[in-house]
């Protein structure tokens, strides 16, 4: 999945944009750098680059002339679980850690990483995952401070020594292009395509002038920021939606998804995955659902992988005749072989969980047969600890994985999307997981479907608002105790985009 990042530069508390990092060619573009991320936000933005430019000057992060606008886009992107990544002024550990306590998605460092290497390695410990590091480069060599001074080091040959550290996300400018609309030098962005490992994720910046540059550098690089083709109108916002919807569609437009659990034929439902009662005919309920307006439906027949038998394949294929919404259909998933049954049967998505963490590797096989959007990995997750633990065979089995190094891994692995239940909170009504969403959607970027706890419309809100591109229920809608319509009137009302 590709990510279009929209920037935002700030200095002396305003949105601006610099000319190859010249503070002599300034131009202020907006003064309230926070109406600036809503009206991102409003046309599907999901990721938003935010610079510190008055980052360069020597003082504490607490008295930088931006301090209070950071911690104001911070809090309104938590708001409504926009994601941002910062770099500026970051020098300090405690810097750090009181950022990500904020809520920031990840932190952007560049000149530390060349000057302090000791530094370096603590943050490549501690905060793998969150930290990116700014490549500067102008004619091939890097430049630090702010773009203020000479490195002495090369693009390339730095870029491989940070890697094998184990520096794995990068955003690397081109300084000749930066703010001068020139167009995007393809070049660098296509060497270090062809030397970099197949994990590492690569942000290109620096010149962008229309969507034709996005597309170019897009077949080399993991995203784009865009900066002041965007403030100039050059890709106006229709032009970003458009580029939004093109690379990454959940964005615009968050789904209701009800969910029919089938066990021996019939739609069941309990409460943390024990305690089954009896909800009705799948095949009913699936055309009810097709003609309330949901977005999608899951099937899952959730006693098909303990009994060790595939799924109900003429099941399936009714319901998909009585349904003109996607259908994912999950359970008793081990071979290629069932995944294209399924398929043929009239599923667009197959979901997999004990077969793949017995064999991750069927992920990547069926990602390559069908697609990385036709496989959804789903986790069931049981708090133990701090953090939570995976569970397979219907939430029967304890499988001793952590859930955070679990969804890193079938992502690298081709996921396409994760559909993610809380086994606490299964049928208690008591609302979504919060922490356990925030924290996965905080380290993959492919959407995620929140499962387990839904008991009322705020509780859909709260999961959304902390980054899940969809929200799944299943006994609030079984037994009409919310209509999907009303649901999703509630959360347009609440500016959450969503199709009618």
């Amino acid at each position: 999945m590709k990510k279009i990042i929209p920037a935002i530069d700030l200095y002396n508390g305003n949105a601006v944009r610099l000319y190859q990092g010249d503070f002599n060619k300034i131009k202020i573009y907006h003064r309230n750098p926070v109406e600036l991320l809503k009206s991102f936000l409003s046309l599907g933005v999901d990721l938003v680059h935010v610079v510190n430019l008055n980052g360069v000057r020597p003082r504490s992060f607490k008295q930088n002339d931006n301090f209070k606008v950071i911690k104001s886009l911070i809090d309104e992107a938590n708001n409504w679980g926009l994601k941002i990544q910062l770099g500026g002024g970051i020098r300090t550990i405690e810097t750090i850690d009181k950022l990500l306590d904020w809520g920031l998605h990840k932190f952007i460092i560049g000149t530390i990483a060349v000057e302090n290497p000791t530094l370096l390695n603590k943050l490549i410990l501690n905060y793998r995952d969150q930290m990116i590091v700014a490549l500067d480069f102008l004619n091939g060599h890097l430049k630090i401070k702010g773009w203020t001074e000479e490195s002495n080091r090369s693009l390339d040959s730095y870029f491989l020594r940070l890697e094998d550290q184990g520096v794995s996300h990068f955003i690397i400018t081109d300084i000749s292009r930066d703010g001068t609309l020139s167009g995007i030098n393809i070049a660098p962005y296509k060497k270090i395509s062809s030397i970099k490992q197949d994990n590492t994720k690569i942000i290109a910046s620096g010149g962008i002038i229309n969507e034709n540059d996005v597309h170019k550098v897009l077949q080399y690089t993991d995203g784009v920021i865009i900066g002041k083709a965007l403030y100039s109108n050059n890709i106006c916002t229709k032009s970003l939606q458009n580029l939004i919807v093109n690379y990454n569609p959940t964005n615009l437009t968050k789904r209701v998804i009800p969910c029919l659990d089938v066990k021996d034929g019939r739609v069941v439902k309990g409460v943390q995955f024990n305690n089954l009662q009896d909800s009705g005919d799948p095949i009913e309920l699936a055309k009810f659902y097709n003609d309330e307006g949901a977005d999608e439906l899951v099937f899952l027949d959730i006693s098909a992988t303990i009994e060790g038998r595939k799924s109900i394949l003429s099941t399936i294929h009714s319901v998909a005749e009585e349904v003109y919404i996607p259908l994912t259909v999950g359970g008793g998933i081990k071979t290629i072989e069932d995944m294209t049954a399924i398929i043929k049967a009239g599923a667009e998505k197959v979901s997999i969980n004990s077969a793949a963490i017995k064999n991750p590797d069927l992920i990547t096989k069926g990602a390559k047969k069908f697609g990385s959007q036709c496989i959804v990995v789903a986790i069931d997750a049981k708090k133990k600890g701090d953090s939570w633990e995976v569970y397979s065979y219907s939430g029967s089995k304890p499988t001793g994985i952590d859930v955070l190094e679990w969804v890193k891994i079938v992502v690298e692995k081709g996921a396409g999307e994760l559909l993610v239940t809380s086994m606490d909170r299964d049928g208690t009504n008591l609302g979504y997981d919060i922490d356990l969403i925030r924290a996965i959607t905080n380290i993959v970027s492919v959407p995620v479907i929140a499962s387990g706890g839904a008991g009322t419309k705020e509780h859909f809100i709260d999961a959304i608002k902390n980054g899940a591109e969809a929200v799944l229920a299943a006994s609030l809608f079984h037994y009409n105790r919310m209509k999907i319509q009303e649901l999703k009137d509630f959360l347009s009302n609440h500016d959450i985009i969503i199709r009618k």
